[in-house]
This record gives structure tokens, sequence and C-alpha cells, in this order.
């Protein structure tokens, strides 16, 4: 199943008279069609000009839905008691002084592409709104846990990308694949479209997992019989009858109807959408390489699509089967998921593609984010062995695109529970992400209700970036 979703083009290069209209009736408020215009691509001024600002040109969300034990992997506590640091043991990496988790043998030989964020934080325990918090950079209304997403939703960082410095070319600027994060209950994660950006920035989604039997992406070729001309001349045909319509279509979702079939146009009618697409392009070795499973060829679809023009994927962690629980949240039996399941699946993968990235000149512009909704508790549960749902710390990490290697940034307590040294909030990585994305985090976008609002609250990390 696949959804069509991304940034329109603008027609013949020109802004509509009513877009226009609506642009002049901001000046009073110092947003110009200049202005606006230049909100994307705009240099920090001060401290935040810094050489890393527009370093990434693309940029690849890992999102591990369900929240990763930070404990575990990334931020062990050897010299803790053992219902603290659990029965895993550190290694060294390719940096001195630096270890993660033995069983990330693979990506401890990447570290020195790696910086480590371990001081994350945030107050919300529950999936649905820290997820929102994450993906957004903005904090949900609510704290809870159990409901779907909202059209007021604030916009996840793609569609903000998407809406500021749209992508050129057929592409869509932001994608997100292999399926829709949602609650074992059925409610669609908030945090992952464009909310009150509108449908047009929502994401292309990619609602299949890509390591399926016959896996392709629908509706990029037309049916038998119908030829490009044809189809673009039934699409000539439907302009002409939505103009006649004219007053009909004065609605609320009337443009973003116009954009979705612009976009669907572009994305048929194009061969390098196509090929972008096309997973068997790959060849079986590659394939192999990157793990014949959801998670692996998940990174080597983005990979691809990330070379051929698109700005943004977000590649969320999937469920083997819908309803059941096969995500990070480990409550029962953390060590033995971690160890059988879970980190088999992402460290060999992970090494790849950042060899990849590097052996093919991508990885110094393209910025790779491992991110979740929170961390697990520093103490493992009794007799279940598990970790539950931990907000007050958490580890990231990020590599290229202007972020240092092998470096760590921040410090958790002696049990990673708290931050001890350079707490780093949601807002805070969601402006370190839009500056090196080359978006200035004050840039302004306007709610249902007309209101401006910055994009980020949060401050850039520019002490993490200098290394």
């Amino acid at each position: 199943m696949i959804q069509l979703r991304g940034a329109p083009h603008r027609l013949h290069g020109r802004l509509s008279r009513r877009a226009l209209l609506k642009i002049g009736a901001l000046a009073p408020l110092g947003l110009s069609l200049p202005t606006l215009l230049a909100a994307a691509g705009r240099r920090p001024e001060g401290e935040e000009a810094s050489a890393s600002f527009g370093r990434a040109k693309r940029c690849l969300m890992l999102y591990m839905w369900g929240g990763p034990s930070h404990i575990d992997l990334f931020d062990m506590k050897p010299e803790a008691p053992m219902e603290i640091r659990g029965e895993f043991q550190p290694i060294r990496t390719t940096v001195p002084g630096l270890q993660i988790c033995e069983h990330l043998p693979h990506l401890a030989r990447q570290a020195h592409r790696i910086g480590f964020i371990r001081s994350v934080t945030h107050t919300d325990n529950n999936h649905s709104t820290s997820a929102h918090w994450m993906l957004t950079g903005r904090q949900h209304e609510r704290s809870a846990e159990n409901f779907g997403a909202q059209p007021g939703d604030f916009p996840h960082i793609g569609s903000v990308v998407s809406h500021l410095a749209p992508a050129t070319g057929h592409l869509p600027t932001f994608v997100a694949l292999p399926e829709i994060i949602a609650t074992t209950a059925g409610f669609i994660t908030p945090g992952q479209n464009a909310g009150f950006l509108g449908g047009r920035y929502d994401p292309f989604i990619i609602n299949q997992h890509p390591d399926d039997p016959g896996f392709r992406v629908q509706n990029l070729a037309p049916v038998d019989g119908l030829s490009y001309e044809r189809l673009r001349s039934r699409m000539s045909l439907l302009n002409e009858f939505d103009a006649f319509r004219g007053p009909l279509l004065e609605g609320a979702g009337s443009a973003d109807l116009g954009a979705y079939q612009q976009k669907a146009l572009d994305l048929v009618t194009s061969p390098e959408a196509r090929h972008a697409f096309d997973l068997e392009a790959e060849g079986n070795r590659e394939r192999d390489r990157y793990g014949r499973h959801t998670f692996g060829q998940s990174l080597l679809l983005a990979r691809r699509l990330l070379e051929s023009g698109v700005k943004l994927v977000t590649v969320y962690w999937h469920r083997e089967k819908p309803g059941v629980d096969t995500t990070w949240d480990t409550h029962s039996s953390n060590f033995k998921q971690l160890k059988d399941r879970l980190l088999p699946q992402v460290d060999r993968p992970l090494s790849v593609l950042l060899e990849d990235l590097a052996q093919r000149g991508m990885l110094d512009d393209t910025l790779v984010v491992w991110m979740s909704e929170f961390g697990r508790t520093p103490k493992v549960n009794g007799s279940d062995a598990g970790r539950d749902h931990w907000g007050a710390c958490n580890t990231i990490w990020m590599a290229g695109g202007g972020a240092p290697g092998g470096h760590v940034y921040g410090s958790s307590d002696r049990i990673a529970s708290e931050p001890a040294s350079n707490p780093v909030s949601p807002s805070d990585l969601s402006a370190t992400l839009y500056h090196l994305l080359g978006i200035d985090p004050r840039s302004l976008i306007r709610d249902i209700l007309d209101r401006p609002l910055q994009i980020s609250e949060g401050q850039v990390l520019h002490r993490f970036l200098r290394g």
C-alpha cells in the first residue's frame, strides 16, 4: 500500500494571486515576500553563523520506535551494581576511551564517524506524545497514550523542510518508510505528518516492508495501455474541469488536492523517480550486504532515495506482525530481546550504510540521526528482566552532515538516570537539525489559527558541532 503525499511544485514558476494577497497581508508584520523566501538558506547572525550551517544537503532519520535501552547500548555503566548495569559488557571502539555494547561490534568500528549525545532529556514517558516531541521538536499539549494524530499537531521536521526548502526535480522532499508507526491499540502516533501545515507537506509514505517478496512501490507506473502522453492529456482535462467548477473548489482541501495531483503526475512520468524507488536495481550482492530483513532493506532504499534527490527520509522501526509489539519496547526480557532479535538487525546494516556513504563521498553532506522517543529505566524491573520507559535520560547519535565523528557530548550520572552535564532537549535537537540543513531555527510557520510560530524553540548545539 502506498500513500502519495509531498510538497508541490510551483506551476510555471508563479505564485497564485491568492497566495500573493496572503503574503501582502503579512507585510505589516515584517513578513514580506523577500523575508519569506529568505527563511530557508538564510545564514543566522552572531554565534550561529558557524561553518556547520547548511553542511547537510540531506538527512536520514532512524527512528527506533519503542525506545532502545540507552544504558545497554551507548551509555553503559560497568561499575554500577548488577541491577543497574545489566548483563552486557562494553567493548572498545575505533575511538580511544569510547566504549559501546558488546553486541554492536560492527558499529563499534564506525565510532570515529559518530557523535554521541548522552544527555537527551524530557519529561514525557508516553510513547505517543514523547514521539511527537522528538519528531517535531515541540512538546505536545497532552501527555498521554493511545490517541491519534490530529490536523492541529506540530509538523514533523521533514514537513517543515518540505515547506521551507523543498527539493527540486520530480522526487518528493520527504519520504517515510517502511510503515506508519502506531500503538498496539491502533492509534496513529502524532508527529509523523505535516499537521497544521496541511496535507501537501505530508511525507510520501511507503507503507510496505521492502524485504517482502515482490516488493515494489505501487502507482509509479501508469496502468497497462495508458501512455505518458495520454496521462498528461487526462491531467490537462482534469485541470480544465477543476477551473470550470471554480468556486466549488474554494475550500480548505482544494490546494492540497491540486498538489497531490501534480506530485502524482511528476512521479508517474519521471524515469528518475521510478529508478530511485527500484530496490531491485541494487542487485543481490548489495541487498545481501544490508541484510535481507526489513531494517536492512529500508536503509538501502533510503540511501537510494537520498542519492536521487530526496532531502529527508525517516526510517521507522517496524512491527514484524501488525498489532504485535516487536519494537524496542523491552518491558520484559530486555537482554534476550536485544541480544537475539534487535541488535543483530541494526549492527551490520548501520555499519554498511556509514561505510557506503563515506565511500560514495556522501557522508560529509548527509546527516544520519539515530533517535527514539525515550530511553529505558536504569534499574532492571525485577523478575521480568526488563526496563521501562525513561524520558529523563537518553542517548541519540549523529553522523556526517556537519556532526563531529568520534565525539561524545554531554554525560549522564553514575546510573544513566539524569544528565550530569549539558542537558539537551528535543527542541535543541530540532534546532540543530534545522541548522545543519541550512534552515534558520527561528524561521516562522503559521498554525491553523494563522499564528506565527518558530519552527524550533531550542538552541543549536554549537559546542557539540565544534567537537
